[in-house]
């Protein structure tokens, strides 16, 4: 199962690299997809941070490789990002073949240029409330919300819970599509092809809705320290 990250520089350091860690240990190849060429760089608020290295052009990529969609946030990769048309063009195509697409902070205002924020339920930063609900979206002040295939969430402290319900996501998809691939074989008798989709390893996927995984030993990303009470809470 791959996951495609569309992101571009100016991005909120630990709101791609959290749910990538998260997604790669549960079993997903994760590509960065972005307008950049060779990498992207992160801020940690409003000071610089890692540079990721980029996979692919978004307008390179094909939409029906990839099983969802991750949109990471930062204002300045948030603004930035809704004005490519090649990002509101990839994230329109996964919301039509209605693939799980997870923002959080800033990554939703893609969603409102892309229009496919209409008649959704949607988190986010608050700052974008307005931007929303002008796009006819109902915005709630939530830790994280499912609404469909959308998952989203507000800032760097809801990760976890931000993580591991995109992860529940992409489970219930294979599981349908595992059900679907059934169903098609039986009709068609191709033996071959009855079996499902593997499902994510076990002991792989995050611990329970709102509690954050163990943070691996040399870890010092914010949103863990912000979660644990270490640091003062980011704005995303």
């Amino acid at each position: 199962m791959k996951i495609a990250v569309l992101v571009t520089d100016g991005f909120e350091q630990a709101e791609l690299l959290e749910p990538k860690k998260a997604l790669e240990a549960a079993g997903a190849i994760v590509h960065i997809l972005s307008d950049k060429k060779d990498s992207v760089q992160g801020f940690k608020h409003v000071d610089k941070g890692k540079s990721v290295k980029v996979d692919m052009r978004i307008e390179a990529a094909d939409v029906d490789d990839y099983a969802a969609v991750l949109l990471p946030g930062g204002v300045v990769n948030g603004d930035a990002l809704r004005l490519l048309p090649e990002a509101r063009t990839f994230v329109r195509a996964a919301n039509d073949a209605e693939k799980p697409i997870a923002s959080i902070c800033h990554g939703g205002w893609l969603l409102i240029s892309a229009g496919i924020a209409k008649d959704r339920i949607v988190t986010s930063w608050p700052s974008l409330q307005d931007d929303f609900q002008n796009a006819g979206s109902k915005w709630v002040d939530q830790e994280v919300v499912r609404d469909e295939n959308f998952v989203s969430s507000r800032k760097p402290a809801d990760i976890p819970a931000f993580s591991n319900e995109f992860i529940l996501a992409l489970e219930e998809q294979q599981r349908r599509q595992g059900r679907a691939a059934q169903q098609k074989s039986a009709a068609t008798g191709d033996q071959a092809g009855q079996q499902s989709l593997p499902a994510v390893p076990p002991g792989k996927q995050l611990s329970a809705k709102g509690t954050a995984p163990a943070a691996p030993p040399e870890h010092e990303d914010e949103a863990f320290a912000v979660h644990q009470g270490t640091s003062e809470q980011s704005d995303g």
